[in-house]
């Protein structure tokens, strides 16, 4: 009976071993992004018109960082990856940075790792781990290796993974390489789990799977023992907790795996668990888990400790964590100090450090100083991941939704690199001022405003807060400014939570929609949602959930205008609320409203009676909806299926207030469209904002192009047009705001010739001279855009000349077929000098009238510029 015994165990773990442990070489699906972006290159590659973005920042609150790492051989070098905007590099400890992962089909990225045996060799893996239905949560298309510490990638495969918890790389061997994929997030697949390469990523091997609902969160090598791993994975389809949720070890360099989880709690309410090693003891793990759902329905994080390879767990304290782990789609890592194992790191929404192995835990706060100054006051919330140096254990650097943090003390002080833009933003606004400001909500960095200028990396950053929570951050969603009183702001955070601020007294006034219980109206809303001014009274507001509500007093009383306009019938594909609303700019009392599975609903009496409109359009997200300025009659949606693994290009225009639609996607890229806007001027010109950059049609949407140069393929969440300048504004989820501005090209649809052309140059302002010295107060120079057409692409030479002919500033250019620009720093001459209190190293153009020539080949272009004084 022993033998049998013994004889059925082995059998069945050879089974069980079998079943979680299909070893096979991995060839997996092209992720649809990639076809994308093929199209995508290759439209930005002919691109005609080639304006210069400009960058606008902000930089002061920080943005949302996925991952951090530093090289410990390379003191001030430091790597972080942001959710939707990169990987950068600093080599100076955070004074600068660059962003060295561009132009990829996805900027969203999960994890990256660099080898520790050869800190040059850097995987990045695509795919940001934060499951959340905004919209902007970034797929990824496989793993990228450099082996020139970023300078150059190659793609090594895994597409179909879409999303990754974690990439580690051995300590000794930089080719073997272990991915923990959580697989797609809205849908099924059998691409989850943990994957392994022992060839730098030639091949892969599907090591660790349970089921296609089941993904890989977390990964790591035993210090002690490379080849001991140990990783978690969590059932996160279609919700974020589940039974399959569970701990795994290896002990063959990650080959096959076993479950580990005696004496841990494991049940449907289990999420997300990260994972850490002893440096020094092979057989000491930790494990974070949250534990959701859990009396008082919010969860409670919990710790548990091995001692003997994980054959054994045991929770290690008593106290509650529960201010760790409500919000279970997110953090729960956990780190070792490499020289003290009893000391522990858990990131949750907090922060909290134990001494004592996770007996006792306290929460890590800390003086927090801001490289660019900021009001934020604390520690930003919502951690993400962490690097501790192993010859240094003092010296931490954190990552989480407020940016990038070092501290040398443990976390007791912090200094955060607050000067990088990266924002991930959800809306734009200009107010009316002169010179306006451009105002934007941001993902969990609250609302900002700042000037229309572009930013300077070598100066303080000048936007500012229109408001910040008490932790630092806040969801900033949509921000209105009343366009009759210019000190009326109204921003909302998620969920419908909008407010009313008066920027003379700094106070604001909630205005959420509040009804009698009575009434029994059971409000619902999206994450992001939709309301706004009415174009014909600045005191009227309309705001969508499930109902569309109206407001005459800005807010302070509501009344229900709509039936609850959703479908609630479609089980996993039901719909929540609202996506968008939009107001016709000819009539007051119509309105749209599109919701989040693709309904279209009319209303042409105020809110009376409303028909569905929604025939002949996808089921997706209608996250825009653009009445047109030019005709009453004609409406367009913008629609995304980012929340449902779906990422085709949707766009629509109807000609008859939305009783029949037509697909104007046209030749655009397969990609997401997040938002379109109508020219105000031009009828026939429209531009959409993609899940890469933004395109233009001059026809209305019979055919696409690629629009302006610099800017990065950064996913596009909202447009604007300052009518009054014409500067075209673009808010990006991730690498913060850029602006152009149209006059050249308008000009250019004007002229409709396709001759050589150089058009002409605003009056330039010459450079402020500082009071004492007369040296240039170099924070007041503005580049000045010198803008022309070529009708072929050629290099072409631009000059300055001045009153006497004699050439002051010079420059080559390899200039496109199209509308192309150059943006120049006024400076005329540089020049070096021995000389001790020198100053004057450089020289710039002074008051006055000159020449502006552009030599080509069939001749000279010339404009006059004028350099005007105003200091």
């Amino acid at each position: 009976m022993f033998y049998f015994k013994n004889v059925l165990e082995q059998f069945l773990l050879i089974l069980f071993s079998v079943f979680i442990t299909p070893l096979h070489s991995q060839i997996q699906p092209d992720s649809p992004l990639m076809d994308s972006f093929k199209k995508h290159s290759l439209m930005k590659s002919k691109a005609t018109f080639g304006l210069e973005w400009i960058q606008v920042g902000p930089t002061l609150n920080g943005s949302r960082a996925e991952a951090v790492q530093a090289d410990p051989n390379s003191p001030g070098t430091i790597y972080t990856a942001f959710g939707s905007g990169g990987l950068w590099k600093t080599t100076n400890n955070g004074l600068s940075w660059n962003c060295i992962f561009e132009n990829m089909p996805s900027l969203g990225i999960g994890d990256f790792a660099l080898a520790p045996s050869n800190p040059n060799i850097i995987y990045v893996a695509t795919g940001e781990s934060l499951k959340k239905a905004r919209n902007f949560t970034m797929p990824g298309v496989g793993i990228y290796k450099s082996v020139d510490a970023g300078d150059n990638w190659e793609y090594i495969g895994l597409p179909d993974t879409w999303h990754v918890g974690e990439i580690v790389v051995h300590p000794k061997n930089p080719d073997i390489v272990l991915v923990a994929a959580l697989g797609h997030f809205w849908t099924t697949n059998n691409n989850r789990g943990i994957f392994r390469t022992d060839d730098g990523g030639k091949t892969w091997s599907h090591v660790l799977y349970v089921d296609n609902k089941t993904g890989a969160n977390d990964i790591v090598f035993s210090a002690a023992d490379p080849e001991i791993l140990f990783a978690t994975l969590w059932e996160n389809y279609p919700g974020v907790n589940g039974a399959n949720s569970g701990v795994y070890k290896s002990e063959n360099g990650g080959k096959t795996w076993s479950k580990t989880i005696n004496g841990i709690t494991i049940d449907e309410n289990t999420g997300r668990i990260g994972v850490a090693t002893s440096y020094s003891d092979k057989d000491k793990a930790y494990i974070f888990i949250d534990q959701r759902n859990r009396g008082e329905n919010i969860g409670s994080g919990e710790i548990y400790k091995t001692t003997d390879g994980g054959k054994h767990w045991i929770k290690t304290h008593n106290e509650s964590l529960k201010s760790l782990s409500t919000v279970g789609w997110y953090f729960m890592d956990l780190y070792v100090n490499p020289k003290n194992d009893e000391e522990l790191y858990g990131l949750g929404v907090r922060l909290i450090h134990s001494t004592d192995g996770g007996k006792t835990f306290k929460y890590i706060g800390g003086k927090v100083k801001h490289l660019t100054p900021s009001s934020a006051q604390t520690l930003h919330l919502d951690q993400c991941e962490m690097w501790i140096n192993p010859n240094n254990p003092n010296e931490l650097v954190l990552a989480n939704d407020g940016g990038v943090y070092q501290s040398y003390d443990k976390g007791s002080s912090w200094l955060h690199f607050n000067n990088i833009p990266t924002g991930e933003f959800y809306d734009i606004e200009v107010d009316n001022k002169k010179p306006y400001n451009i105002y934007g909500g941001t993902q969990d960095d609250s609302t900002v405003f700042g000037p229309a200028e572009e930013y300077n990396p070598d100066f303080n950053d000048p936007w500012q807060y229109v408001w910040i929570d008490a932790w630092s951050g806040g969801d900033g969603c949509i921000t209105l400014v009343d366009p009759d009183d210019e000190n009326t702001i109204y921003f909302s955070m998620q969920n419908g939570n909008a407010l009313r601020r008066n920027l003379n007294t700094g106070k604001s006034v909630s205005i959420v929609p509040r009804f009698p219980k009575k009434d029994s109206v059971n409000l619902k809303y999206n994450f992001i949602t939709p309301y706004m001014l009415s174009h014909f009274d600045s005191k009227t507001l309309y705001m969508a959930g499930n109902y569309v509500m109206k407001s005459k007093d800005q807010g302070n009383h509501w009344t229900r205008i709509s039936p609850n306009l959703i479908d609630e019938t479609g089980g996993i594909n039901k719909e929540t609320a609202a996506g968008a609303l939009a107001e016709s700019y000819f009539d007051d009392g119509t309105l749209y409203k599109g919701t989040d599975r693709g309904s279209m609903w009319r209303t042409t009496d105020g809110g009376k009676n409303w028909k569905n409109i929604s025939d002949g359009l996808s089921k997706q997200y209608i996250r825009s909806i653009q009445p047109s300025k030019h005709k009453k009659e004609r409406v367009y949606v913008a629609m995304t299926g980012l929340n449902y693994d779906e990422f085709g290009a949707y766009l629509y225009v109807s000609e008859d207030n939305g009783e029949t639609w037509n697909s104007i996607t046209s030749n655009l890229p397969n990609h997401p469209v997040n938002v379109i806007l109508e020219d105000p001027d031009y009828e026939n010109i429209l531009y959409v904002g993609t899940y890469r950059g933004v395109y233009i049609s001059t026809n209305r949407g019979e055919n696409w192009s690629y629009f302006g140069s610099g800017l990065p393929d950064a996913s596009i969440a909202d447009l604007i047009i300052e009518k009054n300048s014409k500067d075209f504004i673009v808010a990006t989820h991730g690498r913060g705001i850029y602006m152009i501005n149209l006059k050249p090209f308008y000009e250019q649809e004007m002229r409709k010739e396709v001759t050589n052309y150089l058009f002409d140059v605003e009056n330039i302002i010459s450079p402020k001279l500082r009071d004492t010295h007369k040296d240039v107060d170099e924070q007041s120079i503005k580049k000045v855009p010198f803008s022309f057409w070529l009708n072929d692409s050629e290099e072409v030479e631009l000059n300055i000349s001045n009153a006497k002919n004699s050439i002051i500033w010079s420059e080559s250019i390899i200039g496109k077929k199209g509308l192309n620009q150059f943006r120049w720093n006024l400076i005329t001459k540089e020049k070096t000098s021995n000389l001790p209190y020198f100053i004057h190293y450089k020289s710039y153009i002074q008051k006055g009238e000159y020449n502006l020539d552009l030599k080509h080949s069939e001749g000279i272009l010339r404009k006059k510029i004028r350099v005007i004084d105003k200091n």
